[in-house]
């Protein structure tokens, strides 16, 4: 297949693959609601103006089950029947659950990526899309890809600053960037550094090279958009990221993991692998 076919081929396999997450997905904020609901009412801060209109305290289980479970016969629909209303709808739900989950208690956005993931292809249907529509996919990946090139250049951008104006800040150039900002978010956490966190960051210098490489590389997310090869070589690469921010920095965004091999992942290969088996 050429770049246009596999792009095109890829995608939609990747529409019902997101929508399958989408299933998983509720259940984890299910279990992420249950957890919530065991703090202390006082503690819930609606941190947005729609979340404050919407959820000015935190909902009851019946409200937020029957969400899910509409939520969930959306997403099952979708899988049988490629719609529109049907994707409007599973997007609008999925935003309306993530507010008193996710952007409250302090503003959290672990799960932006998967509600941009359901907007974009909103009018992306598989059924209507030929080799010729394959820019129209690049556009998605792209949407997704960007706000991991955004966080990069504002990093780099904040590092330029700060250089220029000779302020007192610790820059990401520092030797000890890395562990500082672990440690960090530990301490807020009011929880411990692992020893083994500790040893690793013992090699100051070769955590510089690898802060650099890691902010260019998350910077330059956004050129996966436009090659097959690339795009797989940076969903391999967001997914060790995650996984770093995951242990290191205590960012709560396992779930953005399947999500981007559902988005990201190239299914063209066991096409490939069935081809040279005569299959």
């Amino acid at each position: 297949m050429n770049y246009a076919q596999l792009t095109v081929f890829n995608y939609k396999i990747a529409y019902y693959a997101i929508r399958i997450f989408g299933l998983y997905w509720l259940v984890a904020q299910y279990g992420r609601f249950a957890e919530l609901t065991g703090r202390p009412k006082e503690l819930y801060e609606p941190a947005l103006w729609i979340q404050k209109m919407m959820f000015p305290e935190y909902p009851g289980a019946p409200l937020f089950i029957g969400l899910l479970v509409a939520c969930g016969i959306c997403i099952a629909a979708s899988l049988i029947k490629q719609s529109y209303i049907l994707n409007v709808l599973i997007f609008l739900l999925i935003t309306v659950i993530n507010l008193p989950i996710s952007a409250n208690f302090g503003i959290r956005h672990t799960n932006h990526l998967i509600i941009l993931g359901f907007f974009l292809s909103i009018f992306l249907l598989p059924k209507n899309l030929d080799e010729k529509d394959y820019k129209q996919v690049q556009y998605f990946y792209l949407g997704l890809l960007i706000t991991y090139s955004l966080a990069g250049m504002s990093k780099f951008l904040g590092t330029a600053k700060n250089i220029l104006k000779h302020t007192d800040k610790l820059l990401w150039i520092d030797k000890d960037a890395a562990k500082l900002n672990t440690y960090e978010n530990y301490l807020m956490a009011d929880r411990v550094v692992p020893e083994w966190i500790k040893q690793v960051y013992t090699y100051d210098n070769f955590w510089v090279v690898l802060t650099v490489t890691g902010i260019g590389l998350q910077f330059l997310c956004f050129v996966g958009a436009f090659n097959r090869k690339l795009l797989t070589f940076f969903m391999l690469f967001i997914i060790i990221f995650h996984l770093y921010t995951y242990e290191f920095v205590l960012a709560g965004a396992l779930n953005l993991i399947p999500f981007v091999i559902a988005a990201f992942f190239p299914y063209h290969i066991f096409k490939r692998n069935n081809q040279s088996l005569g299959v």
